[in-house]
């Protein structure tokens, strides 16, 4: 009669011990290929608004719209869209239109046609998108003393943050000894949920993930006249 031969305790032990070394070795490499799928799907969402805002200017002669935002649900279908998988918790992102100068209950009520003001930051199963993870850099609002010292512009040659953008790709600043900027470089819409420290400053902080005003994508240092940045 055959004998079967039982692990004895030591064995046991030894054998989880060896799976839990294994286990632990991959976690990283795990950790890695999620982050890589979260900035994939990132950047995909990037590319999906900055085709939504080129369909916005073919439509409007050219205007950048107001705030990304309001492209839901003409020219984005999905509020998932706007929302970076990095952020677990989406009121943890920003304003849907920041510096709106008291124009989001005007957008929204002409184009809900409601005839009531309408407040883009309460309700649900509407137009309004609570909040984006993503930072629009052409904002269409009204720009403070502040903006027009960044641009070295004034309320005539810039009245909006669209306009002061367009300023600055056209004639540089002094990051860039006020030289034009590289439309293929020169971002319009940043996300920030990616950066880790890459560098001795904050300057050097990276990746932020950027879509160029040209709509090409390509990722930077946390200030993107520092250059390009690769891993």
């Amino acid at each position: 009669m055959q004998k079967y031969r039982s692990f004895t305790l030591i064995e046991l032990l030894v054998v989880i011990g060896i799976i839990a070394i294994l286990a632990a070795m991959l976690m990283p490499a795990l950790g890695k290929a999620r982050e890589k799928a979260r900035q994939t799907e990132c950047v995909n969402q990037l590319k999906q608004i900055s085709l939504g805002v080129e369909m916005y200017r073919g439509d409007n002669r050219g205007r950048f719209p107001p705030w990304i935002s309001c492209m839901y649900p003409d020219y984005i279908n999905s509020k998932k869209v706007y929302h970076c998988p990095m952020v677990k918790d989406p009121i943890a992102d920003y304003d849907p239109h920041p510096f709106d100068g008291g124009q989001a209950n005007k957008f929204y009520e002409n184009t809900t046609n409601t005839g009531k003001d309408f407040d883009p930051n309460v309700g649900s199963g509407s137009r309004q998108v609570p909040h984006v993870s993503y930072l629009y850099q052409m904002n269409n609002g009204e720009p403070t003393a502040t903006i027009h010292g960044w641009f070295g512009t004034d309320s005539t040659s810039c009245p909006t943050i669209a306009d002061c953008k367009e300023y600055q790709l056209a004639n540089g600043d002094s990051s860039n000894g006020n030289k034009p900027y590289d439309p293929t470089l020169f971002p319009i819409i940043s996300c920030f949920s990616h950066v880790k420290k890459k560098g001795g400053s904050a300057e050097h902080y990276a990746p932020v993930l950027q879509i160029a005003y040209s709509g090409n994508f390509f990722m930077s240092k946390v200030r993107w006249e520092y250059g390009q940045w690769s891993p």
